[in-house]
């Protein structure tokens, strides 16, 4: 394992398609943080949550780069050359996880960059309670590995570079917006009022019910679990600030690469791969 780690990192370090990703991910977190001006009154506030906001924009990139990592071992046939010289299947699968998953936290560090370097140089603090905000990193950090682990599992499973990259992007895509929808549908409120011209002006009218509203039941206890216990949905309620028992994110996460690693290694395990 330790030689099959030391190889991967190796590679990683000479990817053009890791730091490529890591570069673009940088000159996006830079723009969003040109946004952020000292004399703002929100900006300590802004700063805090946007080290941890980058997670949409960071699994975009994350997917790439791990599409790219993984076809490449396929297209190059460096997992059967690993397994002809003695590796197990395990450990590459595990080797292959853990190179990802690192990739995948290299790229969402990177987006920090900015707001850490603004927050220094202008000495202002993060605006955020500390146990809020180690909370919201353990939440990202959580995420983005059970990301990697999902990536993984499609990179290891697909041997054909291009249809791992169509699938692994679209994935990554998917989650983001669908997550982003399940909220908005979550986030409808009970009532919603409507503006009336008249001879007086412009009036609100009375509050009737809202069509879209979800109530209490099965409909929303659904998307409710699904925006929980998926990382894309719970990078989206990062962004959001909209939380659901945040405290069982981690869990959640944990209970996810759990899932997508057994399912992965019991697959690959038995995978032809000539």
């Amino acid at each position: 394992m330790a030689k099959l780690l030391q190889s991967n990192f190796a590679r990683l370090w000479k990817s053009k398609s890791f730091w490529v990703c890591a570069v673009l991910t940088l000159a996006l977190a830079v723009l969003n943080s040109v946004e952020l001006v000292p004399d703002d009154t929100s900006w300590m506030y802004a700063t805090g949550k946007m080290m941890v906001d980058g997670g949409s924009n960071s699994m975009i990139f994350a997917a790439i780069f791990a599409a790219l990592y993984l076809g490449t071992d396929y297209a190059c046939g460096t997992i059967r050359n690993k397994l002809a010289v003695g590796h197990s299947r395990a450990n590459v699968y595990f080797a292959s996880l853990i190179t990802v998953t690192s990739g995948a936290l290299l790229i969402g560090a990177v987006y920090t960059i900015p707001s850490v370097f603004k927050a220094i140089v202008w000495g202002k603090e993060l605006g955020v309670p500390i146990g809020e905000f180690l909370l919201y990193i353990a939440i990202l950090v959580c995420a983005m590995i059970a990301l990697g682990a999902i990536f993984t599992l499609l990179g290891m499973l697909i041997t054909e570079k291009s249809l791992t990259t169509t699938f692994t992007i679209i994935l990554a895509i998917v989650l983001e917006i669908g997550s982003a929808v399940l909220l908005e549908f979550l986030n409808q409120p009970k009532e919603i009022s409507g503006l009336e011209m008249t001879v007086d002006g412009i009036t609100v009218t009375d509050p009737e019910p809202n069509p879209a509203y979800i109530g209490k039941g099965l409909k929303r206890n659904i998307m409710t679990a699904i925006t929980d216990v998926l990382p894309g949905g719970q990078i989206m309620r990062l962004e959001t600030g909209d939380f659901h028992n945040p405290e069982f994110y981690p869990l959640y996460s944990f209970g996810v690469i759990a899932v997508t690693t057994a399912a992965g290694m019991l697959i690959f395990r038995r995978k032809d791969l000539k």
